[in-house]
């Protein structure tokens, strides 16, 4: 019998590459975003489910589960990848624009798990969570690593609770990958004329993309990701691309990297 697999976040980047990868190795695969129609070239795949569905409505949620539940599929594996990526002055933003990212970012893969839990093989399921290098990065304007830190404590957490269920949950940790969220950095605004720290966001925007470092393609992050889906007994996080640089940035002093932070921006 075919496995089965739900992807957030099909319809582009790295969600279509793991859409790709999947089907290429005859898994079935349930491919959801916001957006269907930017999936049509899923349509016409004999193994491919596409619906439309938005993570940050719970009705929205439920009426794809209910479509997954209407056509028995059990699902061996939900990777939740769907994510976005704002930039802003944590002390200026409204709170609708922290909120939105948190949402997504977090909010959206616990509405997912717990909704689809009941469709999810028990023993032999398994979830993957989608994070980032960047979780311990504390930097102006960037609420992005605060979400994926979240996420990775919430999974770890899961992890411990589904165990019990015979399902594995899994946190995948990337570094830069070339999709519409790191084309967001190389192509930021200069932010807003009524902020305070408009200039020092300014000075953001502009050295931003050259922090970036080394990027692979959705294609290879997609294969390594199915590699880990595999795994029979899988550690609980697993690292690609990740830059030796952040890792040794993150690891400093909060008061030195605080400093070195506040001169790039002065």
């Amino acid at each position: 019998m075919d496995k089965v697999v739900l992807i957030t976040g099909a319809a582009k980047g790295l969600g279509r590459a793991l859409a790709e990868k999947f089907l290429a190795e005859s898994w079935r695969v349930v491919a959801t975003d916001a957006d269907d129609l930017s999936m049509a070239g899923l349509l016409s795949h004999e193994r491919a489910r596409v619906i439309k569905m938005d993570i940050t409505s719970d009705e929205s949620v439920r009426s794809a589960f209910n479509q997954v539940e209407k056509d028995n599929i059990v699902l061996d594996l939900i990777i939740n990848n769907a994510g976005i990526d704002r930039y802003f002055p944590l002390s200026e933003a409204p709170v609708a624009s922290f909120k939105e990212i948190f949402e997504v970012n977090v909010f959206g893969g616990y509405r997912v798990n717990q909704v689809f839990l009941p469709r999810i093989k028990k023993p032999g399921g398994r979830i993957i969570h989608i994070s980032s290098e960047s979780l311990n990065l504390t930097v102006p304007f960037m609420p992005y690593p605060l979400t994926k830190k979240l996420v990775e404590g919430y999974a770890k957490t899961l992890r411990i609770e589904l165990r019990f269920a015979g399902i594995d949950v899994v946190i995948v940790r990337p570094g830069a990958i070339q999709t519409r969220l790191l084309d967001m950095v190389s192509n930021l605004k200069t932010g807003e004329e009524r902020w305070i720290l408009k200039k020092q966001f300014r000075k953001f925007a502009e050295t931003a993309s050259n922090e970036i470092g080394k990027t692979i393609t959705p294609e290879k992050a997609a294969r390594f990701i199915y590699k880990v889906s595999l795994v029979p007994r899988p550690a609980a996080v697993y690292k690609i691309n990740n830059m030796l640089q952040l890792r040794m940035a993150t690891g400093l002093p909060f008061r030195l990297f605080e400093k070195i932070i506040y001169r790039k921006l002065l």
